[in-house]
């Protein structure tokens, strides 16, 4: 192949150059063996200090470096780490991915064994020396490689940092990694010096002296075997971090392009209605905000809220600190769940620290960038001055009765009347308030597929309205029950029969009843959509039906394009490194969209989850927050993005065991200062990043 290029200069033969290699090194850099790497469009010589890479200007060009045989083994580790040095006075970017097999779960899915890649994404600064460490997200289905999970249940991310999701890698089948360069308009020099196994999987003190280790999780919510900048040891130490962050706030005041709304004050002008809408300009989606300026959504989810609540039932030995439940603290607890968020608001700013705090949110969200409170916010805002006021979102969930997994039976009168009063309920405060930007309704329902709809909603019993539904549609296209049976391989005696039964799953094969079923999925989409829109429309005339905030394999052609048709702006939950070129929707659907989750984590400041957006440490969250909002600026159909979520989960993991990096602020309201710098960097200019060198005309 012409354009695989591998040349190396052995110096081996020198041995005042030979280093010392660590047992932790996977890749032994000072005697590289030809049939463990490969290159494509890179060049590559040894020196003293590894392997030094030259990628030419206008080229993107990746090298793999392979076990010698079999696989890496990384289960007692955390991390895949490199350590890279930039030989330019430019800034380049550097794409590693972990590449992997995973026996377990191809067996369980019966598939064939196939290589598989973790992704990530790092940046290195001109002339710097820095060690990248890959996150292994790794698959539950391997829990039985790592011991001490038992130790730690309700938790997805163990202490040290070994993370367990329900699809992931398997650490004990690493077959490479490679590392990729993008194209750039210069020529890049990088030397690999280092690629290694990082931080042991357990803590030393837990593999040493398990007793001691308990309780691992101070007063504060911390952990507290470790330190790292931020970490509040003191009460003094609140105080200490007001006066840094009023310093902060008075060297940043907020982006110059806002204007009230945080829309674009000195752009091009349109039809002010008095709401946000949306509309398509010069081949580019834009929401028009309600003084008739362009705006970018730029938000974040769980805005002016630091409950941080973690269930303590069957761990009280994971926490110190935690006061008797009384009168006097009663306003930390709710069932056995503690709130270590609520009880560091009231060490932090004292009487009233919840509504003082929506004040501070307000504020740090202009200097920080971010002009749209998002899913969760608090809602409060609606009545917050206009001097502090931003555009904030309403959500609602209303899936009962349910027909499927967190899917409503929206033929039930009774869910359109239970949706009906939560809308008209929330209505009632926004619905003439020009900073409400509009509603959420539900959050990543699963949706499931066509067969799988049928399938849960046949399991229901005679009274299920979709039920119903469902069957008077079958015997519209098939007549007979005879004719059923037949097709779906059943034995019911009438229509009757099959109304009244709870239908196994086994009962009856749905991939032959594909066709009718397509057809009751989308009658199903189309009520659920359109109930919603319709009831908004009355309650809150105006204002802009925002989606359900798809997630994972939930979106399919059908319930986006059916979707498509009712919804203001369409919104994706999306876990992705970038989302330039995101798939949905289909490319024949012209819609706006935001993104209404992402986020990324990192493993450096006390946490054992880095969510489902990873990170090598908070200066790389940073720089991937800047990257993903780029591409999102650049993609003309996406006109928002918002964080997932202001403030960092509970270190022992929340109801559904997420203890995750995932904040702009720490449980103890310490400020991600290195993030933030990043978030400012991009928000700051979004509108002339997006506009580009071509300003618009009305």
């Amino acid at each position: 192949m012409k354009n695989l290029v591998v040349l190396f200069v052995l110096m081996l033969s020198l041995p005042s150059l030979a280093k010392q290699t660590s047992s932790t090194e996977l890749v032994n850099l000072n005697a590289i063996e030809m049939e463990s790497v490969s290159a494509k469009n890179i060049s590559a010589k040894q020196t003293e200090n590894g392997l030094e890479l030259t990628i030419a200007a206008g080229q993107s060009g990746q090298i793999v470096f392979s076990p010698k045989k079999g696989y890496w083994d990384l289960t007692e580790h955390a991390f895949l780490s490199i350590e890279l040095e930039n030989k330019t006075k430019q800034s380049l970017r550097f794409d590693p991915e972990i590449l992997y097999e995973s026996p377990l779960r191809d067996k369980k899915n019966k598939a064939s064994s196939k290589q598989q890649r973790l992704a990530h994404i790092g940046y290195l600064k001109p002339l710097e020396n820095l060690v990248y460490n890959n996150v292994l997200i790794r698959d539950q289905i391997t829990s039985s490689d790592y011991s001490h999970k038992k130790d730690f249940p309700g938790m997805k991310g163990l202490p040290n940092g070994v993370i367990m999701i329900w699809e992931g890698v398997d650490a004990k089948h690493i077959n490479g990694v490679q590392i990729g360069f993008k194209a750039q308009n210069f020529e890049r020099k990088v030397v690999v010096k280092r690629i290694f196994k990082n931080r042991p999987a357990l803590p030393d003190l837990y593999a040493n002296d398990k007793k001691s280790f308990f309780p691992f999780i101070n007063k504060y919510g911390q952990y507290k075997h470790d330190s790292w900048p931020g970490k509040i040891t003191d009460d003094s130490q609140f105080k200490q971090a007001i006066e840094i962050e009023k310093k902060d706030l008075a060297k940043h005041t907020g982006s110059i392009e806002w204007d009230r709304f945080g829309g674009f004050a000195n752009g091009p002008k349109f039809e002010a209605t008095g709401h946000f809408r949306t509309q398509k300009i010069e081949g580019k989606w834009w929401i028009i905000n309600p003084d008739g300026n362009l705006f970018w959504s730029t938000g974040v989810n769980g805005a002016g809220k630091l409950t941080v609540g973690t269930p303590i039932k069957g761990r009280e030995h994971f926490f110190e600190g935690i006061p008797t439940k009384n009168y006097a603290n009663s306003q930390y607890f709710k069932g056995q769940t503690y709130y270590h968020g609520s009880k560091n608001l009231h060490r932090k700013y004292g009487d009233d620290s919840e509504q003082k705090y929506l004040d501070i949110s307000l504020d740090r969200m202009k200097s920080w960038g971010l002009n749209t409170l998002g899913g969760w916010s608090n809602e409060d805002v609606a009545s917050s001055s206009e001097s502090k006021k931003l555009p904030y979102t309403v959500f609602i969930g209303a899936t009962k009765p349910e027909i499927h997994d967190k899917f409503p039976d929206v033929f039930d009168p009774k869910w359109k009347a239970e949706l009906a009063r939560k809308i008209k309920a929330k209505a009632a405060n926004v619905k003439n308030d020009p900073y409400f930007f509009g509603f959420f309704i539900n959050n990543e329902i699963h949706w499931g597929t066509p067969q799988s709809i049928a399938a849960s909603t046949l399991a229901h019993g005679k009274n299920s309205a979709g039920k119903k539904i469902y069957v008077a549609l079958l015997k519209e296209k098939l007549k007979t029950i005879e004719n059923f049976n037949q097709k779906a391989g059943s034995n019911f005696k009438s229509w009757q029969a099959l109304l009244t039964t709870k239908v196994k799953a086994s009962q009856v094969k749905h991939r032959l009843l594909k066709d009718i079923n397509v057809i009751h999925y989308t009658n199903m989409t189309h009520m659920y959509f359109k109930t919603s829109k319709e009831l908004i429309a009355e309650h809150a005339p105006g204002k802009l039906y925002l989606g359900c905030r798809w997630h994972g394999n939930h979106k399919n052609n059908i319930n986006v394009a059916v979707a498509a048709k009712y919804v203001d702006i369409l919104t994706f939950n999306a876990y992705e490194n970038e989302v330039e070129h995101y798939p949905f929707p289909a490319k024949d659907i012209d819609k706006p969209f935001i993104i209404s989750e992402f986020n990324f984590g990192a493993l450096d400041a006390g946490k054992f989850f880095t969510g489902l957006g990873y990170a090598s440490n908070q200066r790389n969250r940073g720089e991937k927050y800047k990257n993903f909002v780029e591409g999102a600026l650049r993609n003309p159909r996406i006109v928002g993005a918002h964080w997932f979520m202001w403030a960092n989960s509970t270190t022992a993991g929340r109801g559904n065991g997420e203890n995750a990096n995932c904040g702009l602020v720490s449980m103890t309201d310490q400020i991600y200062y290195e993030l933030i710098s990043y978030m400012r960097e991009v928000n700051y200019g979004i509108y002339q990043y997006r506009l580009g060198p071509n300003k618009l005309q009305k």
